[in-house]
């Protein structure tokens, strides 16, 4: 897909996306014209402040973004509340080695639950549709933005546009076919871990010695617990979404079906694993239940 040939649109739980109209402009100026929108605004490399007061002025700016589509150059989507069916700012971005990220919203919208909404879409859709190898997004001027980018695996950037206060999210590569899948359902095959490790079926595990999932399979000969009769029994580590929907899934379409969906998933620029911690985009979007994973990860076609 051609972002610049066919602009996408995209839906969340709150909102509308779509590419800006010249139509919105009334609607937008009520965002730009607050001097508080327009300092959360990222004005780096562009020619102008964001802040407008004049009907006018928010034309120009909707015809320039509107070039620079037309040039390739960068999408800048309207926002649309599903609740006032009214633009309520602009979601910018432009992928590649060095992408960009820019969210701008009314002073009311400007809350964590929808800026949440936005990073979540940017995971599930933007990044890959994108083609996005690092995604960059200010936050020296949006500092109550930090949390949620940590939470979604975003971390402070060391090498694009030093010293400006950028977060990115940079494609992982540690997929390695090899790994294969834990007894568990855990996947050893895109575990950030995986440089030291050959893998839970491999025995290479540090944790094997009291793991209950890898003796228990190995004592009974099965390829995993999704093959137990008692499955799923009360070990811990069975409860957790993640990989209660993985196990669903192996069962349903087989081990080389959700390998082959988690290698594209990496590619797409899904974590498994986010910076020094055990959880990643996987967990959350388990939480959404298996149909939503399953969906995500596309695998029952993934040996298509």
């Amino acid at each position: 897909m051609n972002p610049y040939k066919t602009c996408p649109e995209y839906e969340t739980e709150s909102f509308k996306l779509r590419l800006v109209k010249r139509s919105d402009a009334e609607d937008l100026l009520r965002c730009y014209s607050s001097p508080a929108a327009a300092k959360r605004a990222n004005g780096d490399n562009c020619t102008s402040d964001f802040h407008y007061t004049t009907l006018e002025e928010m034309e120009e700016c909707i015809g320039f973004w509107l070039k620079e589509y037309e040039e390739q150059r960068y999408v800048r989507f309207s926002v649309i509340s599903k609740g006032t069916e009214r633009a309520v700012g602009t979601l910018e971005i432009f992928g590649g080695e060095g992408g960009v990220l820019r969210i701008d919203l009314a002073d009311e919208f400007e809350t964590e639950s929808n800026i949440e909404e936005l990073i979540k879409l940017t995971i599930l859709n933007l990044i890959s549709d994108f083609k996005a190898d690092s995604l960059n997004i200010k936050v020296s001027n949006t500092p109550m933005r930090v949390n949620v980018l940590e939470r979604y695996g975003f971390v402070p950037s060391e090498t694009f546009r030093p010293g400006m206060g950028y977060y990115e999210r940079r494609k992982q590569a540690f997929f390695d076919e090899s790994k294969g899948l834990a007894y568990c359902g855990l996947a050893c095959c895109v575990c950030s871990g995986n440089g030291e490790c050959a893998g839970c079926r491999n025995a290479g595990c540090t944790n094997k010695d009291w793991c209950k999932a890898f003796r228990c399979c190995r004592e009974k000969g099965l390829a995993g617990c999704w093959e137990c009769s008692e499955y799923p029994c009360d070990y811990g580590m069975l409860k957790k979404p993640r990989i209660r929907v993985f196990t669903g899934l192996i069962k349903e379409y087989g081990e080389e079906a959700l390998i082959e969906a988690l290698r594209k998933g990496e590619a797409e620029g899904r974590f498994y694993h986010y910076k020094e911690k055990l959880t990643g985009d996987y967990d959350w979007m388990a939480e959404e239940g298996e149909p939503f994973l399953c969906g995500i990860l596309n695998v029952s076609n993934a040996n298509d």
